[in-house]
């Protein structure tokens, strides 16, 4: 008589297994969460209260500048958060009296220690920054503002529309930001290339749709009327973007892979190097099986913006399922680099890892995902 194999698990691999997939259901329900809370041109910023250097709680209203208020997130560990500091100060030594206001709000990290506070300051000491620096104890404006690379920075008009927005701090887009801000506190006219990057200002009632659909996100009780929100910003104003994408990865989140692509599509037709939606088809064909069709979008989508974090840890996570762990670490790595705080990239890590069947390195990936999670609620 043939005997069957033995299959009984050894303690320490049940456990692992029991960790593993407790934690990654967990996950699974906000996974794609953040992604749906990104901002874009002509949409209206959340408000903050912060405690600058000082003690003192600042908002909106009380560093707001007359023409426009610049908001860079930053932080020590960044490589390139002291260039966008530099730049940041030399913008407003020549305009701070022309309207223009400068905010650097520090995301260090979760919980704000003695040895965080040091860090911060000495970068502040350091760099003669003058101008306000606030601390964003508990990260609430970094995710309120969808922030997915440090550093960051968001240019607001003075009703905290967004003007401008910059992932990373590359050269060209750094470039732009400036000639933006000098076109727009000295009264110039921005040339026809920069007006185009800066973003389609959108209708005012699309917006408040948009608006209705992405807080209807955010509640359980009115979820799938974010379908509806999204579809009256596209009718309100057909090229307004962030509907398409938000739409999109509704779909995604819905399991219609069909329907998300389409308003993927809908973008790329308006926008070739739109990065999310470059990021989000990649994704969904990622999903559905293509991986060179998927891979083909994610490296469009570095391409048009290496500060995108997820497009590194899809496509690593991409890479791993070919077998190239290796190369997989490095785009992980890439994507930690640039904003460590995104527990996606362990959440993805994880994934891969269990794929491979390395279950204890899963657990591990899925653990540290869930541990970030948890700080940010």
């Amino acid at each position: 008589m043939t005997r069957k194999p033995h299959t009984r698990f050894f303690p320490r691999k049940k456990n692992l297994l029991i960790i593993l997939f407790a934690t990654f259901a967990l996950l699974q329900s906000s996974i794609s969460v953040p992604a749906l809370k990104t901002l874009g041109v002509g949409t209206e910023a959340p408000d903050f209260e912060l405690v600058d250097l000082n003690g003192k709680k600042q908002n909106f209203s009380s560093i707001r500048g007359d023409k426009q208020t610049i908001l860079l997130f930053w932080a020590s560990w960044s490589r390139q958060s002291e260039k966008a500091l530099k730049e940041m100060e030399k913008l407003h030594i020549k305009y701070k009296d022309m309207g223009l206001s400068v905010v650097g709000i520090n995301v260090e990290r979760q919980t704000i220690d003695a040895k965080a506070m040091t860090d911060i300051q000495g970068i502040h000491d350091r760099l003669q920054i003058t101008f306000p620096i606030l601390i964003d104890r508990g990260l609430v404006s970094f995710h309120d503002y969808g922030v997915i690379a440090v550093p960051t920075t968001v240019i607001l008009d003075k009703d905290r529309q967004i003007a401008f927005e910059l992932s990373g701090f590359p050269l060209v887009g750094a470039r732009d930001m400036i000639h933006f801000v000098a076109a727009s506190i000295e009264g110039k006219e921005a040339t026809v290339v920069l007006a185009e990057k800066t973003g389609y200002q959108p209708d005012k009632k699309a917006v408040r749709s948009w608006n209705m659909g992405v807080k209807a996100l955010n509640s359980k009780r009115t979820y799938k009327s974010a379908e509806m929100w999204f579809k009256k910003a596209i009718q309100a104003d057909p090229k307004f973007i962030q509907p398409y994408l938000s739409l999109g990865i509704f779909y995604q989140e819905q399991g219609k892979p069909p329907q998300a692509r389409e308003q993927f599509q809908r973008v790329l037709q308006e926008q070739p190097d739109n990065v999310k939606a470059l990021s989000q088809m990649g994704l969904s064909l990622l999903e559905e099986g293509s991986l060179a069709s998927a891979r083909e979008m994610l490296e469009k989508a570095i391409k048009a913006d290496e500060a995108h974090t997820p497009s590194f840890y899809y496509l690593g996570y991409l890479t791993g399922r070919e077998g190239d762990l290796k190369k997989a670490a490095e785009l992980f790595t890439n994507a930690e680099e640039i904003n460590p705080m995104d527990y996606r990239i362990n959440v993805y890590r994880g994934m891969m890892f269990e794929e491979q069947n390395n279950l204890s390195e899963a657990a591990r990936s899925y653990k540290n995902a869930l541990k970030q999670l948890l700080n940010l609620q």
